[in-house]
């Protein structure tokens, strides 16, 4: 999803957190030695919020703030979650309601307004959401090991506080707060190689059950204009014949599996973005024409060695990675560990740009050739 406003990335840092069918089935873990094993209560609180994220209807106001590549940005968020896939989330910015972004999305419909500039992304994902939360639990817990570190109470609930660890060396990744009979994720905290909170989202008032009325699950489209963007999401069968057409795979290393797919328009080229999850992280993978350009890359960037280029990585959040692929650029933008984002990268594509001026414009050609109908 493509955000105009400062803010944008933001909302995407929390729509993990309200929208938790974002989660998708990681591929079967590698052979080695058993893994530890995750408790048998923290499993049990866990797949009681993988089930609320499609059951439990609620209100609620969001707190969210992340420490990166910009410094600490906080914002508000308002959100109201209907049954299975029926979402709203809203950003508003001061001085009032007047004015902010909104997503909307109802089953794989998703659409994202800009307030009041009338401009709405709308697009059609058509991905399966019927998946069984013991299917989703499973790839977890093949990576994951999760620990109930103790009880309290939040927001006058009784909550459970769960920690979740990479499997492979014990690292902190995430602590989740969850209402302990509901299953909601009430206050969620991912964190940076030395345990410190990078990301933090948080429901500062929330009204469970919660009934949305139509009108809160179907704001107007004409109440902001109407105009139709530019960005185009991609079915399931829209989806492989991309990734087959960019020489991307279905999989990358560490147990992610590509989720979504969508196109837009950037400095008068075509940008693709995938999205690929292990089930608890997201990445998203770019391509795009042209050089990687070294004044684009954020000031920390620091040489990473592929299989046939050099790479540019980067450790703040959100973290990433980039390179050269041929006459266009890849870049890996997520909240997953330095190391997997480098793992991922060398099994992709990866070539050098060529130094002939005719093979540069035949390969763009060619690159533009594949992405017609």
């Amino acid at each position: 999803m493509r955000h105009r406003r400062t803010g944008g990335a933001v909302v995407v840092a929390v729509i993990t957190v309200v929208a938790a069918s974002a989660l998708w089935p990681a591929t079967e873990a590698a052979a080695g030695p058993a893994p530890a094993a995750s408790e048998p209560a923290a499993v049990a609180m866990l797949q009681l919020t993988l089930k609320a994220s499609r059951t439990v209807g609620y209100a609620g106001t969001i707190a969210v703030t992340v420490t990166g590549l910009d410094g600490t940005q906080s914002r508000t968020l308002h959100v109201v979650h209907g049954d299975g896939d029926h979402l709203v989330i809203a950003m508003p910015d001061p001085p009032g309601p007047a004015t902010g972004s909104m997503l909307v999305q109802e089953g794989s419909s998703r659409s994202v307004l800009e307030i009041p500039d009338g401009v709405i992304e709308r697009g059609e994902g058509r991905l399966a959401t019927a998946i069984d939360p013991d299917t989703e639990l499973q790839p977890m817990l093949a990576k994951y090991r999760v620990i109930l570190e103790g009880r309290g109470q939040m927001l006058q609930r009784e909550a459970a506080v769960l920690r979740l660890e990479r499997q492979s060396d014990g690292r902190l990744v995430e602590r989740w707060t969850v209402d302990a009979g509901t299953g909601l994720l009430l206050r969620r905290e991912s964190y940076d190689a030395t345990e410190t909170v990078e990301r933090l989202v948080a429901f500062t008032q929330v009204t469970e059950p919660y009934t949305p009325t139509e009108g809160e699950l179907h704001p107007a489209a004409a109440a902001v204009g109407g105009t139709i963007g530019a960005q185009q999401w991609f079915g399931v069968e829209e989806l492989a014949a991309e990734l087959k057409a960019l020489g991307l795979p279905q999989t990358l290393p560490d147990g992610y599996r590509a989720r979504s797919g969508t196109a837009f328009p950037a400095a008068g080229a075509t940008v693709f973005q995938v999205v690929y999850s292990d089930g608890l992280e997201d990445v998203s993978l770019f391509a795009q024409p042209g050089r990687l350009a070294s004044s684009s890359l954020p000031p920390t960037a620091r040489p990473a060695s592929l299989r046939r280029v050099k790479g540019w990585t980067w450790d703040a959040f959100p973290r990433g990675i980039a390179w050269q692929n041929g006459p266009g650029t890849l870049t890996l933008v997520g909240a997953s560990p330095t190391d997997e984002l480098v793992h991922m990268a060398r099994g992709l594509p990866q070539a050098p740009l060529e130094r002939s001026l005719g093979q540069r414009v035949h390969r763009l050609l060619s690159w533009f050739r594949s992405q017609l109908p």
